[in-house]
């Protein structure tokens, strides 16, 4: 095996918490760690469910960001009336038949001219 590859390892590393301030020590590679939250603050162990936690502010960041932000806006679409519906229907159909015969009347025409030539 090799020699001198592994990290230190301290029996009484002290355990830090930034929320409640709680100190413990437990074994690790580093002699101090920081922790956001702990047991004895977790809402989990401690039974407290609505227990919103806070830290460095990040709660209030978001709140802040989103009240800045403008959404988009939707466009409210108006129901139409059965009514409206076929009146829309019969006038694209209309629109169609009138369309055909105006084509029927340019061929016509067309015809005319080529027999009169």
């Amino acid at each position: 095996m090799k020699t001198d590859i592994h990290p230190k390892y301290f029996d009484e590393a002290v355990v830090k918490c930034a929320n409640c301030k709680n100190e413990f020590k437990t074994g690790a590679t580093i002699e101090e760690i920081h922790i956001e939250i702990c047991s004895k603050c977790h809402p989990f162990y401690t039974g407290g469910k609505n227990v919103l936690l806070d830290v460095e502010g990040r709660v209030d960041k978001f709140r802040q960001k989103i009240s800045g932000a403008k959404g988009r806006v939707k466009k409210e679409k108006s129901k139409k009336t059965l009514e409206q519906k076929v009146n829309e229907e019969i006038s694209l159909q209309l629109k169609k038949a009138e369309e055909k015969e105006e084509k029927a009347e340019a061929k016509r025409i067309a015809k005319k001219t080529k027999k009169e030539e």
